[in-house]
């Protein structure tokens, strides 16, 4: 019987044929502007990769068919964005009729025909050759001329919506720097004219010409929340002919020739044979030794029987990738080629019964794969020795380098979880979310489950409830974000009860430090919606006299909260730096802070905006102090107080603003010069009128950077006694000067 050419699956009804144009609306936030963070992988090396991103207004263009597609890339190499809005048919006419593989045959092409040229039993194992091969290298060339787009340098490609997709189409970034890919579907890039290659393996095999996405002599390119896919079309449906799978089909994303300083990241790859290839051949050592340095993380491979990666010579980090290994066909995920380097950490493999663990790696003529950390259904697994155990030659861990370009590294059991829910086309720019009790069960271990390094926001979501525990986010966890369920900070509270000279077990006492119940050494930390408390009780423990209780301290720079509760009574919010010297500025907004002693202190740039301020009476006088600033004496700012309320029961005059903390008395021979100034803010009668300001442990306030500006309320006067700042002295005294080039998120 006659053989059809391969049929391309049916394709969506017509787009409208419009000149592209530059967008006139684009979501926010806009992922065109976005470029790849510093230190995110391989990309980010020297110049990193900021693709169109500053494109003029006039650069920027939105692209509904092929036509219009082809246009924006045609544009140069000026910086532009091209935003795809739905799906893009590849394979049509200059008019925009759709084109069949019958429609690009040429030179008397026919599968039937070339079938019976070449097959292995009368023409045995040379390279075709003559005219149906000819015909057949014609017809290839000719679907190429509409399948294949070029990518100019400066370019961002990023989808918008869930719904943008490439079909039918192969994006070549062809020696050209600084590219993002983002937030597409490429679907199916299918070629017509697939060739017979007797010497390819023991029996020969069919290779096509098409990959999804291809960089060859491509250098910082970002590929970022891509999905791929064979679609209606996937290689488990194609035929065998001469014995072998007709592939029509070749990589979902291959690098060759030099493509050097590639992060990819977030994409899913699923149900594909050949999957990535990064460096194309063993001879190719003038164009690859030194280059194919390569970033994957994040990525989901779903069914893919090999090449996740298969390197030739590249220094290859993969690391946080999720991997589900199909329960068909299976050769190998990590292909170990000619001067490979991969270093395989942390990922997360499912693995159905009967896949051997030796299975993962394959050798390729390289001879060493790192590889550590990795889970195989949950459960740690020496996959390099499980290898070695099952084949020859045996590969070492000795690759030669150790990556250092790293972003958002999570721990290996939240993989699965984290690419799940953030991974692939339509996920961009939405942020990761933990919820306690859900996904993690205390708030500790939510923090603990964040990202290291992240190189985007984490949201960390705890429902309404009390929650007694310690809760410490290190340095390493920026840009972790804390909320309240409700929203309402009295439904969800973080409290614990240590005071300063609370015992350790173990030995010794906690500490002012120690007695936190939160501590935030990380940058770029935000907190909303809830309450911070610490509960110690002075009346049920006369025997600890050392009753610093600390609800929050910080240490990190950038770091504000909103709407939320400080509880506490002795040394409640410390605001503080990670050493004298470092910046560390802190926001608090539209929030509530309550104490008695020195209940708003330490070192840092802090700004308390719109703040209540209920100053609680003790037994003694005075009845207490607001703040205790400890600003070093070479840093311009300290605590600012605006447009704020001081609250308080306590009897009139019996409560200080602020006195000057030394801490060490200064001992280390760095100055301290504490400085705080109280604006527009009310203060009650307790606060004294005459002597707002008080000394401490022998050091005067008056040496201290203690003002008022524009205070109004019972416990505001003018004298002596409380120094004014000008009108043009409080203009160096605003929000922004104290926050300088940060712009707090809230």
């Amino acid at each position: 019987m006659r053989r059809a050419l391969f049929v391309l699956p049916a394709l969506a009804a017509a787009a409208l044929a419009v000149p592209a144009a530059p967008a006139a609306a684009v979501p926010h936030p806009d992922l065109g502007r976005q470029v790849l963070a510093a230190g995110d992988g391989w990309g980010s090396d020297t110049t990193g990769v900021t693709g169109g991103a500053s494109a003029a207004a006039g650069r920027r263009f939105t692209v509904r068919d092929r036509a219009q597609l082809a246009a924006a890339l045609a544009t140069g190499d000026t910086p532009k964005i091209i935003y795809v809005d739905g799906a893009i048919e590849g394979n049509t006419a200059p008019g925009g009729a759709r084109l069949t593989c019958a429609d690009y045959a040429t030179g008397g092409y026919t599968l039937d025909g070339y079938l019976a040229a070449y097959a292995p039993e009368t023409w045995g194992t040379a390279d075709p050759s003559g005219p149906m091969e000819d015909a057949r290298a014609a017809s290839q060339k000719k679907q190429a001329e509409r399948v294949v787009l070029e990518v100019p340098a400066n370019t961002t490609i990023v989808g918008l919506g869930s719904r943008a997709a490439l079909r039918h189409l192969n994006l070549m970034v062809r020696n050209v720097d600084n590219v993002i890919i983002r937030n597409l579907t490429f679907e199916d890039a299918a070629d017509c004219f697939p060739a017979w290659d007797p010497t390819d393996g023991a029996t020969g095999n069919w290779n096509s010409e098409y990959d999804n996405l291809t960089l060859t002599g491509a250098t910082h390119v970002w590929v970022d929340h891509n999905t791929f896919t064979d679609g209606a079309n996937p290689d488990s449906a194609q035929p065998l002919l001469f014995g072998r799978p007709y592939q029509v089909h070749d990589g979902e994303l291959d690098m060759i020739k030099g493509t050097d300083q590639v992060t990819a990241s977030w994409n899913v790859f699923t149900e594909h044979d050949k999957t990535d290839l990064i460096g194309s051949s063993d001879s190719a050592d003038a164009t690859d030794a030194g280059r194919l340095r390569i970033t994957f993380h994040h990525n989901l491979w779903d069914g893919s029987i090999q090449r996740a990666p298969r390197v030739r010579f590249g220094r290859v980090d993969v690391y946080n990738n999720s991997y589900v290994i199909p329960s068909g066909p299976y050769e190998y995920s990590w292909g170990v080629g000619k001067n490979s380097g991969i270093v395989a950490e942390l990922n997360s493999f499912a693995v159905p019964a009967g896949v051997p663990l030796g299975k993962i790696i394959h050798y390729w003529k390289g001879t060493a794969i790192r590889e550590g950390g990795n889970l195989v259904n949950g459960e740690p697994a020496d996959l390099l020795a499980a290898y070695n155990a099952a084949y020859d030659p045996d590969l070492t861990a000795d690759v030669g380098w150790t990556p250092v370009l790293r972003r958002t590294v999570h721990r290996a059991r939240d993989v699965r979880r984290v690419v799940a829910a953030g991974a692939g086309a339509g996920r961009a720019g939405i942020d990761e979310r933990i919820t306690v009790g859900t996904d993690a069960p205390t708030v500790q271990a939510a923090v603990d489950a964040a990202p290291a390094a992240s190189a985007r926001p984490v949201t960390i979501v705890v429902p309404k409830g009390r929650y007694r525990e310690v809760v410490t986010v290190p340095a390493d966890k920026p840009n972790l974000r804390l909320e309240g369920g409700t929203r309402r900070p009295e439904d969800t509270v973080i409290t614990y009860d240590n005071a300063s000279g609370t015992p350790r077990p173990g030995g010794g006492t906690y500490g002012t430090t120690g007695s936190a119940t939160v501590t935030i050494a990380a940058s770029d930390f935000t907190a909303t919606g809830l309450t911070f408390e610490n509960a110690f009780d002075e009346a049920a423990h006369p025997e600890i006299t050392a009753r610093q209780a600390v609800a929050v301290k910080t240490t990190g720079d950038r770091v504000a909260f909103d709407g939320v509760r400080f509880l506490g009574n002795q040394d409640t919010l410390y605001l503080d730096s990670a050493a004298k010297g470092v910046t560390a500025r802190v926001y608090v907004r539209r929030s509530y802070v309550e104490g008695d002693v020195d209940f708003i202190f330490g070192r840092a740039a802090a700004v308390l905006d719109r703040v209540e301020i209920m100053a609680l009476a003790r037994n003694g006088t005075p009845a207490g102090y607001v703040t205790a600033a400890s600003t070093v004496g070479t840093q311009p700012y300290g605590f600012l107080i605006i447009d704020s309320a001081i609250r308080s029961t306590a009897p009139a005059g019996s409560y200080h603003l602020g006195r000057p903390w030394h801490p060490g008395l200064d001992a280390d021979g760095v100055p301290t010069v504490p400085s705080v100034v109280v604006r527009e803010t009310r203060l009650p009668s307790a606060i004294s009128r005459d002597q707002p300001w008080t000394d401490m442990s022998g050091f005067s306030w008056r040496d201290a950077r203690f003002a008022e500006y524009r205070n109004h309320g019972p416990g505001f006067a003018l004298n002596p006694g409380r120094p004014q700042l000008t009108d043009a002295q409080a203009a160096g005294h605003e929000i922004a000067d104290y926050l300088g080039d940060w712009t707090p998120p809230v």
